[in-house]
């Protein structure tokens, strides 16, 4: 979750948990609490339902923003249920209230992925990328996409958007193993052992880096050789 959408969430859990106490079961602010406690995805979905639907909601409390966070959630409930048709329509609902939400237009790309609309979902992190640049997750969503749709180059020039900056940050040694992979997988194999070697830096203890990193260099041997001998 980007940083203000996480304020503004944060906000609204305290200000709800500062109005329950003392209320009926029976409210808006009562069963957003109840959704937020819920571990069971579907009990969630019942909460945030009965706050939609509600009529007697307080509107200098639920704002616009507020009911496009109750759409962002109730669709992340979908998704970790896989009814990702359901959570799709969730996301462009909260979309409609709130249009610059990058966390939503992220689950947005999850899902239309999910859905096999890859272009739709392509989009889907342009369009958060547009409004922040730097935004790391969403080069890397969009790297595998196009990854899986078998546009190489593209994908890689995704992965390298987020290496520039966060070269030796732990959390993405991940990012360096699929841009290794992606070479691998094209004969580029000099190019995927330096990947697996910037893996190995980061997390010396990274098994699926050491495997590959020795086929790397193994392949890259031998497509010298057939050059030289050619």
């Amino acid at each position: 979750m980007a940083a203000c959408a996480k304020i503004m969430f944060i906000h609204f859990v305290v200000a709800i948990s500062e109005l329950v106490g003392g209320m009926e079961n029976e409210t808006p602010e009562e069963w957003f609490k109840l959704a937020f406690e819920a571990e069971d995805p579907e009990e969630k979905i019942e909460y945030f339902d009965l706050i939609l639907e509600c009529r007697t909601r307080n509107p200098e409390l639920w704002s616009n923003e507020a009911i496009a966070l109750i759409w962002n959630n109730k669709g992340i409930a979908y998704s970790f249920l896989a009814m990702y048709g359901e959570a799709l329509y969730c996301f462009e609902r909260s979309l409609k209230l709130n249009n610059n939400d990058t966390d939503v237009w992220y689950n947005k790309g999850v899902a239309l992925f999910q859905l096999e609309r890859f272009e739709e979902a392509i989009k889907c992190y342009n369009r958060i990328l547009s409004i922040d640049p730097r935004n790391d997750s969403s080069w890397i969503n969009m790297g595998d996409v196009l990854e899986y749709m078998g546009r190489h180059n593209e994908a890689i020039e995704c992965y390298s958007k987020v290496h520039k900056e966060i070269e030796l940050d732990n959390k993405f040694a991940i990012v360096w193993n699929k841009k290794g992979l992606v070479y691998f997988g094209i004969g580029r194999y000099a190019d995927a052992a330096e990947c697996f070697s910037k893996v190995l830096k980061i997390d010396p203890e990274h098994a699926e880096a050491i495997e590959h990193l020795k086929v790397a260099v193994e392949e890259a041997k031998k497509k010298n050789d057939r050059l030289i001998n050619a």
